[in-house]
């Protein structure tokens, strides 16, 4: 089925729609031209494309596009047969992409305008990191702050800060150059500066900027020419006073594989880490999301969705779209019970689960990458290391096993090993913090202990 098949199956369901208009319109419309971002629809008389072009049945379909497409489309109309309109409408909207493409390519900035400080709910998860963000924004270039680097689970709002920086400074210092990029961008992009061995292109384009911000900085682990290109790019930006922003899944010092020279320039600038949303930001997110889109729900549906999807922002955003496309559809008052009913794919009431030693040691591998027979092996890197203190750490604190028996667990240590690696993570805010991480994402707050 064509986009406008699928489409027209949604706005046969639309209670908006006049079912004279939807049968002898909408149905007769056919589609003639798909492309990149626009579609074209021919109607079959002058009367029945002055109807689809209404400003408001327009935005029916193209509600109805967008629902089916996950992304925004723009509709054009010509009238059977007319191949000259047809012609004038591809070209004209081909011209609005370029325009808009040539437009990015010269800024090239990569950056967003979705994200704002202004449409950045403030919590006290992450007033902090907010703070510091601004501050960086309104002065960027201070030693203070930089690099500034957030870190934190994903979906919690780290690119939407970096991106609200990058924002604010094009704004408020318009001959500064800025460039967003993600990880694996600047990966893909270093790989095929090897390929072409134009190295001063890649270097230029980095290297002569005033603001370099770069998401998700784990993924240069294991890609050591990466890094050291990474290295020299942040060396050589910080020596000359430019501003860097970086985003993470971890702290600094637990990016155990990434080269020692980046992970302490890191913690030598100004690191703040973004925690999971409480319930009254998670419904502060919701309530603004709902407002702008002017859906109105009771508050036993906030609190079901807003107790439910704990893990991030990005559930919270989800649930809003499945909303949003409900209402598109209906003039019905949404209802608990239906709620459940169109979000249990997406969330719902977590079940107590039993946590047991191996429960914890595989949700530990998971977080920190390293297998549960490693951290039970007599290897003593620092990796491994990290996460067999943390692992006997949640050991001791979550199930009060004993000493001798955690030793055990761990092919035989004594336990003064075990008491070390449980001081050592005490100590630690760090680890303590990557405890709550771990139990955080898996729900172990949760769990019948």
């Amino acid at each position: 089925m064509s986009i406008w098949d699928n489409a027209l199956s949604i706005l046969e369901l639309d209670s908006r729609i006049n079912k004279v208009v939807l049968d002898s319109i909408l149905k007769k419309i056919k589609t003639v031209k798909e492309d990149d971002g626009f579609i074209v629809l021919s109607c079959r008389d002058e009367y029945s494309m002055s109807i689809a072009k209404e400003k408001t049945m327009t935005n029916y379909i193209e509600g109805a596009i967008r629902t089916v497409t996950d992304k925004p489309y723009k509709v054009s109309f010509v009238i059977e047969g007319d191949e000259k309109a047809l012609t004038t409408s591809t070209i004209a909207e081909r011209k609005v992409q370029e325009k808009t493409k040539i437009t990015n390519v010269s800024s090239q900035t990569n950056l967003s305008d979705l994200y704002t400080f202004e449409n950045f709910v403030v919590g006290n998860c992450n007033r902090f990191a907010q703070a510091a963000s601004v501050r960086v924004a309104d002065k960027p270039g201070q030693t203070q702050y930089n690099p500034l680097y957030l870190w934190g689970n994903s979906g919690l709002g780290k690119t939407h800060l970096m991106q609200a920086i990058g924002n604010r400074i094009v704004q408020n210092y318009p001959n500064k150059r800025v460039i967003y990029t993600t990880c694996e961008n600047f990966t893909n992009e270093y790989i095929s500066t090897i390929k072409s061995k134009d190295y001063d292109s890649f270097r230029n384009l980095y290297r002569n900027v005033d603001v370099l911000m770069i998401d998700d900085i784990q993924f240069l682990i294991g890609k050591e020419g990466v890094q050291e290109e990474f290295f020299n790019t942040f060396e050589s930006l910080i020596n000359s006073g430019k501003q860097i922003v970086i985003t993470s899944d971890k702290a600094p010092n637990n990016l155990v594989s990434l080269d020692e020279r980046l992970t302490s320039r890191f913690q030598n600038g100004y690191t703040m880490d973004v925690q999971p949303p409480d319930f009254e930001t998670r419904k502060a997110i919701l309530l603004s999301k709902l407002e702008k889109d002017s859906i109105q729900v009771s508050d036993e549906v906030l609190n079901y969705i807003c107790e439910n999807a704990t893990s991030n922002i990005r559930q919270i955003n989800g649930a809003c779209n499945i909303l949003a496309s409900f209402f598109a559809l209906s003039n019905e008052v949404v209802q608990l019970s239906q709620v459940e009913s169109m979000l249990h794919n997406f969330i719902s009431p977590k079940k107590a689960q039993q946590a047991t030693p191996e429960l914890i040691m595989s949700v530990v591998s998971q977080y920190y990458g390293i297998s549960v027979d490693k951290m039970k092996s007599k290897v003593r890197s620092k990796e491994v290391l990290t996460a067999r203190s943390v692992a006997m750490y949640m050991l001791r604190e979550l199930l009060d096993m004993q000493l001798n028996k955690i030793g055990q667990f761990f092919g035989g240590r004594d336990h003064s090993t075990v008491i070390n690696s449980f001081n050592k993570v005490s100590n630690d805010d760090d680890l303590l913090r990557d405890v709550e991480e771990i139990k955080k994402s898996l729900g172990l707050e949760g769990y019948q202990l």
